[in-house]
């Protein structure tokens, strides 16, 4: 989901070698990232940069041409050319790089959200993540797709059917139904048994007890998942109990706090 429809440098290359060719991928890969917020954003950055390369490039020519040009510009003439490649090129290219920008923060946000409408409110339909996030159900699915393949999900797929996020519960292996068994023998028993014992009254004073030691071991609180902000970056990822992992943005360490 990562990978781009079109690789950027085939674009960039596009544009300086025939431009319409560029327009036509540019497009191309726009409506195939229409649904897919990151790659959204990695159009926007990649078109900044494009921009950018091409007023380098435009430039490099006009100064070279200016240079070798015998004829003597005015200038007026110069600064109405320098403005217009300014504002065709580098101007749209740092604008873009900044709407790049911008969008990454509300993705990261909007992230955020995904998880504590998830993990802590335990909401897992996409319809109903779309209605509380502002977002169309298709652009939800891809978003949620993204965020279990980078692990923060874990145990969870995405339901295409349903458009419902799943939770697999690893099943613990039990002991074989087969397995062998002491037998029990006359040893096991003491001679000297008091005649006496109310073994129905025995039974129920350790089946009272077990009831208790159950029930209250239930009723002990577990610690919840915690939202811990990454110091590199800033974004935030929610961690079970005592886990630690890597940000999945810039690779700086995470640890569930201790308080």
């Amino acid at each position: 989901m990562d990978r781009p429809a079109i690789q950027g440098v085939v674009i960039v290359l596009a544009f300086l070698l025939f431009f319409p060719a560029g327009l036509l991928l540019a497009a191309i890969r726009l409506w195939k990232h229409r649904n897919l917020s990151y790659q959204k954003i990695d159009d926007w950055r990649n078109a900044g940069a494009t921009f950018l390369v091409l007023f380098v490039f435009w430039a490099s020519i006009f100064l070279f041409m200016n240079s070798i040009s015998s004829v003597e510009e005015s200038m007026s003439t110069l600064l109405f050319m320098w403005i217009t490649l300014a504002m065709v090129t580098l101007f749209p290219g740092i604008s873009m790089l900044w709407v790049s920008k911008q969008s990454r923060k509300r993705l990261l946000a909007r992230y955020d959200s995904y998880r504590q409408i998830v993990m802590l409110q335990g909401i897992t339909s996409v319809h109903t993540i779309a209605e509380m996030t502002w977002h169309r159900p298709v652009v939800v699915a891809n978003d949620l797709r993204r965020l279990i393949g980078l692990g923060e999900f874990p145990n969870a797929y995405l339901d295409m059917d349903s458009m419902a996020i799943v939770f697999q519960r690893p099943v613990e292996p039990t002991a074989p139904f087969h397995s062998p068994q002491e037998s029990t023998t006359e040893e096991d028993f003491p001679e000297d048994l008091p005649k006496d014992i109310d073994f129905k009254r025995a039974y129920e004073e350790i089946l009272h007890e077990y009831t208790q030691m159950t029930s209250s071991s239930k009723t002990d609180k577990k610690p919840l998942p915690k939202t811990v902000e990454c110091p590199g970056c800033g974004s935030s990822t929610l961690l079970q109990p005592g886990e630690s992992k890597a940000c999945a943005y810039c690779d700086s360490p995470l640890t569930y706090p201790s308080k």
